[in-house]
């Protein structure tokens, strides 16, 4: 009796597991890549509903390998057309490289302030991405609330631009800049710390940490046609909290400059100076230099 029990449980059973291999199949094979497109820019600006991208200097773009850009070209487009997801031609890399990329994305385009995060699949046993598999993007606005949004800031951003232009120098302008966004700008100490993290708190809430500061910095910069980097250090020498400033080209030189620092030093004072176009010998001092920054080899 015990014999034919076992037998006879077979069948089921065999019925069970090419039930779950099917479905597993379909998770990672189907359901995963689902509504994944390959991602090329449109022909015609116009159809950007919010920004096109096209005016930022990107430089982080340049300190990627060819593999990398590949990806990041990808990818910025797709957050420009707000897709869920995206498949890219770009080939394997590790996670690591991958988030290179994202964070090239980020620094060089501040205008793209919807951006929040994203999701990969990586490969059993390794820590490679499995760039086969469509990447998932995700979002601090959705398309309709950015262009709400950017309908609120833009005015702001063009009368900052408009009178910057009105100076004869590049050194007139940068300093204009920064002065007017400092005085403008509150800085936010505050838990909720996220939500202060792109230039919308600079034009929209006149409130932000040091990303809003940097990013509303350099997206002025850009319009402006001055050749500008954000900086992001991943830990202060004596701090575990991270901080992000910019360096501009001026005088064919780069030189540093942060606006953050600037503003909260001396909270019941007049703005300073002390982090205005540094050198990196005064500058990181107080700094951490990063790899890659703009430089470090000969222009």
């Amino acid at each position: 009796m015990l014999k034919e029990r076992s037998r006879e449980r077979h069948p089921i059973l065999g019925v069970v597991i090419i039930a779950i291999i099917v479905a597993i199949v379909y998770f990672f094979f189907f359901y995963r890549n689902a509504d994944s497109v390959e991602v090329v820019a449109y022909p015609d600006v116009s159809q950007y509903t919010v920004y096109d991208g096209r005016q930022a200097y990107e430089y982080w773009r340049t300190t990627l390998n060819e593999n990398q850009q590949i990806l990041y070209e990808e990818m910025k487009e797709a957050y420009l057309q707000f897709l869920d997801s995206f498949s890219t031609k770009s080939k394997s890399m590790t996670e690591d490289e991958f988030q290179e990329v994202y964070s090239a994305v980020l620094l060089d385009h501040p205008e793209i302030f919807w951006m929040n995060s994203y999701q990969v699949i990586v490969k059993p046993f390794s820590d490679k991405v499995n760039t086969n598999k469509k990447i998932k993007l995700f979002y601090h606005y959705s398309e309709a609330e950015a262009k709400q949004v950017k309908e609120r800031i833009e005015p702001e951003i063009n009368k900052l631009v408009e009178e910057a232009s009105k100076l004869n120098t590049d050194f007139e302008k940068i300093l204009y800049v920064h002065d007017t966004i400092i005085t403008n700008t509150e800085y936010i100490d505050s838990d909720n710390r996220k939500s202060y993290q792109t230039l919308v708190s600079i034009f929209d809430e006149h409130k932000s940490v040091c990303a809003g500061y940097t990013y509303g910095f350099k997206l002025v910069m850009d319009r402006l046609g001055i050749k500008t980097v954000s900086i992001r250090d991943i830990g202060n020498k004596d701090s575990d909290e991270n901080h992000i400033w910019n360096m501009v080209y001026l005088y064919e030189k780069w030189y540093n400059i942060d606006l953050t620092w600037d503003d909260v030093r001396y909270k019941d004072s007049e703005i300073i100076y002390n982090n205005f176009l540094k050198d990196n010998e005064t500058f990181y001092k107080t700094h951490r230099m990063q790899k890659n920054m703009p430089g470090m080899e000969s222009e």
